[in-house]
């Protein structure tokens, strides 16, 4: 019998306060689902006074099992218990751009990266389908595009969808020049798109990177996408079955606003009104088994009514075990949660 410890990120806290416990072992709970080494007795306590999260396995810590420890959203070290003491262990870190890339960028309204990080975690690890070589995560509703840069992070192709052309260039413009600082590899793209009989306009705008100018060459690329149009246009974007994983924050309905009404002019703060409007066109464009991730704001829309509305839609609605234990308070008007689904198949 083996046993593990990990040492919280100290940033943690500052996000969901006194949840941050509570949200790490529900993360890591879904995640170990998935592992190899079959994780059990997870259990968070404190060690000569720091919190650390502790869990046993039978076996030993496989490279994958490493690679799925070093993307959750709180990890900061990995350790192996010997009795009284902690023998650290190397984790990995896969990105091509830097652990910074998404929380450098700064914005009115943006979601925290460590609660998207740990949204996208969530979804990957809800699958019904084995994890691919390479995910293929899609944000409806982007912002400037924080679920993006992460997924990109975490070695995925990444594609999102923003109503604002402004917020969709300026996260285009802002990963284009981060890449050229950093040196990467990349090159970008733009192109126009229009529905039938003018329904709707896009502006596609694309990267494709590489970590050295031979995998470039030869089409070894991670691939990020902001499409400047309307979300319940998702499958005029991107066909049926192209996504593993759908991630999004959802308007609280306190600052955050959406486009929705049939010519799309109108403003709503109604994460229902939203979801309602688009979900048709984010269930065709994820695969079967793939799952959708949703956070928004509570006291808005109960989460009885939102699950109804997702299991009206045909997707089947997780609530049980670590499902459940995802809500916490941003603020007196904003108790946030997760709602997570997966298309059948």
């Amino acid at each position: 019998m083996n046993q593990y410890a990990l040492l919280l990120n100290p940033g943690h806290n500052r996000v969901y306060y006194k949840a941050s416990q509570a949200l790490s072992i529900a993360e890591f709970s879904i995640l170990a689902q998935r592992m190899d080494c079959a994780p059990h007795d997870v259990q968070g306590k404190l060690m000569a006074g720091v919190y650390y999260l502790f869990f046993s396995a039978e076996g030993m810590l496989s490279s994958k099992d490493l690679e799925k420890l070093s993307r959750l959203s709180f990890v900061f070290a990995l350790y192996q218990v010997e009795g009284s003491l902690l023998r650290p262990l190397l984790i990995p870190q896969a990105d091509l751009t830097g652990l910074n890339l998404s929380s450098q960028l700064k914005y009115m309204g943006k979601t925290n990266e460590l609660f998207t990080r740990m949204m996208i975690n969530v979804a990957v690890s809800s699958c019904s389908m084995p994890e691919p070589e390479r995910v293929v995560l899609l944000d409806p509703i982007a912002g400037k595009g924080t679920t993006l840069f992460e997924g990109l992070t975490m070695g995925f192709d990444c594609c999102g969808i923003e109503i604002g052309d402004k917020a969709a260039a300026e996260g285009y413009h802002y990963l284009k020049k981060y890449l050229e600082l950093a040196r990467v590899k990349h090159e970008t793209n733009l192109q126009r798109q229009s529905g039938p009989n003018k329904a709707f306009t896009a502006k596609h705008y694309s990267v494709e990177l590489a970590k050295k100018k031979e995998d470039m060459k030869n089409h070894r690329v991670q691939h990020w996408e902001m499409v400047s149009g309307n979300a319940k246009y998702a499958d005029q974007f991107y066909g049926k079955n192209r996504f593993h994983v759908l991630v999004g924050d959802l308007p609280y309905g306190v600052q955050h606003g959406n486009v929705t009404g049939e010519k799309g002019t109108s403003l709503t703060r109604s994460p229902k009104e939203l979801v309602q409007t688009c979900l048709p066109a984010w269930k065709t464009v994820l695969k079967p088994g793939g799952a959708l991730v949703l956070a928004w704001n509570t006291h808005v829309f109960p989460k009885a009514q939102f699950a109804a509305l997702l299991e009206d839609a045909g997707f089947a609605v997780l609530l049980d075990g670590p499902y459940d234990q995802f809500s916490h308070r941003v603020d007196n008007a904003i108790m946030r949660d997760i709602i997570v689904a997966r298309k059948p198949g």
